[in-house]
């Protein structure tokens, strides 16, 4: 996390975290706790503990919970946030993503096709948003693409298509040339690609440069997320491709032990602090 002292760019960072970077940091923080729920003072304190301000760690929250993603439940004069929709079933793909099994080639993608007016644009963005956390690849502009079924990420929104809009369910057979080339395309892979040997590259010197043990205090929870929140939630840009759609030299499992050998060096550490806050 890049630290600015002036206070144009403080704000500008803040923005940056309550729009961008702070839902990824949220979803990282409820991973070191290893739960989908947290008191609100503790979810907070932890926010600033990563050099937010109070009113940017609030307005993260605040859009998160307007956008589906955290969940507000009262107890007593407390509340209590839970990860929520998609968000949550991307938290899921991303915590269950080292035991993951390559999906079978079946000869033919899910796929959802929709056309929706820009006067929908809502809408639109709204289904993109939840494919793409949801594990769908865009193929091209109306077409989501996934090796399985997958339209239960998609919520409610195949059930409340707006006026003007249309939203269809289909297959879509390929030759494995043909899909390999669909893959590389969809989900993006030779960016992927070029990002995941940058995180590898990055991890595996601060693995390398750092002590084998770490004490358990805020300033490892902000070292453990500056080096581990891209790559662990880059690791949903990864479709899990059967291996005869995979690219020559796919890095993808290079991450994977990066990311395993950063959470050995930094998450028990950094556990331990956020036990802490909670309290036995």
């Amino acid at each position: 996390m890049t630290v600015v002292n002036d206070n144009a760019s403080d704000e500008a960072r803040h923005r940056f975290l309550a729009r961008g970077a702070g839902p990824g940091i949220v979803a990282f923080l409820f991973g070191v706790a290893g739960r989908t729920a947290l008191p609100g003072q503790v979810l907070h304190r932890l926010l600033t503990d990563l050099e937010m301000t109070d009113t940017a760690a609030r307005a993260v929250i605040a859009r998160m919970r307007r956008d589906g993603q955290l969940e507000s439940v009262r107890h007593g004069r407390t509340a209590e946030y839970r990860l929520a929709g998609p968000f949550l079933e991307s938290f899921h793909r991303v915590r269950d993503s080292g035991t993951r099994r390559p999906t079978p080639w079946t000869g033919a993608y899910h796929a959802v096709l929709h056309q929706v007016p820009e006067s929908r644009r809502a809408y639109r963005d709204a289904l993109r948003r939840a494919a793409v956390l949801g594990g769908f690849g865009i193929l091209q502009p109306g077409v989501l693409i996934s090796l399985t079924d997958r339209t239960a990420a998609l919520g409610d929104l195949l059930t409340t298509v707006p006026d003007g809009a249309r939203v269809y369910r289909a297959m879509l057979t390929m030759d494995v040339h043909e899909a390999a080339a669909a893959a590389w395309d969809a989900w993006n892979l030779a960016e992927v690609g070029a990002l995941y040997r940058t995180h590898v590259a990055t991890l595996t010197k601060a693995v390398r440069e750092s002590d084998e043990h770490q004490p358990p205090t805020a300033e490892t929870l902000r070292r453990f997320t500056e080096l581990g929140r891209l790559p662990f939630v880059d690791t949903l840009r990864d479709p899990g491709l059967p291996p005869e759609l995979v690219p020559p030299d796919w890095p993808g499992p290079a991450l994977q032990r990066a990311t395993v050998e950063v959470a050995r060096r930094f998450a028990p550490a950094a556990n331990a602090y956020v036990m802490s806050l909670l309290g036995p």
